[in-house]
């Protein structure tokens, strides 16, 4: 009888092993870079990742992961990029992406952070 459960262990321990590694390796392959921002104050916390092509998507830290705030509307860079960010109060920043080497492109966009 209880060389049975053992077995039962033994098995959902081999199906959940690649299930965790998948999903602990998931952000790693789809985004290239992550950064983490606190507002002034500390009542939030916003997370901007960069996927491969450098295209920001910022997330709202909440209590059980992160909720989609916002997604960069171009198609994205050819090079290494940064946005900028500056908080403009606690519920609202403003991302800015200048071009320092070819000043082709300069963007800023006011995004506000929901409750």
């Amino acid at each position: 009888m209880r060389l049975s459960k053992m077995k039962y262990v033994i098995a959902a321990v081999i199906l959940l092993v690649p299930i965790l590694l998948c999903r602990s390796c998931y952000n790693t392959l789809n985004n290239a870079e992550q950064e983490v921002f606190i507002s002034p104050q500390k009542t939030n916390t916003i997370i901007i990742q960069y996927d491969i092509l450098c295209r920001p998507t910022v997330y709202k830290k909440t209590w059980f992961g992160k909720k989609k705030v916002w997604s960069y509307p171009g198609s994205g860079f050819m090079e290494t990029v940064h946005f900028s960010v500056e908080w403009l109060s606690e519920k609202e920043i403003k991302l800015t992406y200048e071009d320092v080497k070819y000043k082709e492109y300069n963007e800023e966009y006011i995004i506000s952070i929901p409750e």
